[in-house]
């Protein structure tokens, strides 16, 4: 998989999680800097279980707290905490 494929890949992935987890991307930008974001995006692209997280995801989590295996699971909001 080539890079541009990579990151496609897992900044779509990165989406499914906000989305599972509640996270709320605008709220999430507004109070996350550029470089905390950056941070985030390079966690995941990064990130060395993504088949772990694309299984996690296939099963259709929803108002889910994030994986403990999530290199962004401190970052990930969920509004039913």
């Amino acid at each position: 998989m080539g890079i541009i494929e990579k990151m496609d890949q897992r900044l779509s992935m990165m989406g499914d999680m906000m989305r599972a987890t509640d996270t709320d991307l605008a709220d999430t930008l507004a109070h996350a800097s550029s470089a905390q974001y950056s941070a985030m995006v390079s966690r995941c692209l990064n990130c060395p279980a993504p088949k772990q997280c694309q299984d996690w995801l296939a099963e259709g989590h929803t108002h889910a707290q994030p994986p403990e295996f999530c290199p962004n699971a401190d970052q990930l909001n969920n509004s039913s905490s």
